[in-house]
């Protein structure tokens, strides 16, 4: 069984892109070209906070996904097995 990496809680993000820096690390790319991760600040007038979305490419599967579950400080990301979505604490 393969282990996914998923944004279970992407309300609880504050856009520190620690999770995108964490992935361009791993590849040992510098700057954000071909980032795995990507950090859209939402840009809602009503909302007295800001909201931020997360896209998450597949291929991040093939990193170390634990690293990039543990460096995020508001744990937004989890873990899951790939046949049949259980959660891996």
């Amino acid at each position: 069984m393969t282990k996914k990496l998923k944004v279970s809680f992407p309300q609880k993000c504050i856009g520190c892109e620690l999770c995108v820096l964490e992935t361009q690390r791993q590849l040992n790319k510098v700057g954000l070209e071909g980032a795995l991760i990507r950090v859209f600040r939402n840009k809602k007038a009503d909302k007295e906070f800001l909201e931020y979305s997360i896209d998450v490419e597949p291929r991040i599967n093939d990193l170390d996904i634990e690293s990039i579950r543990n460096i995020c400080p508001t744990e937004v990301f989890e873990i899951l097995e790939d046949s049949n979505d259980e959660l891996i604490q």
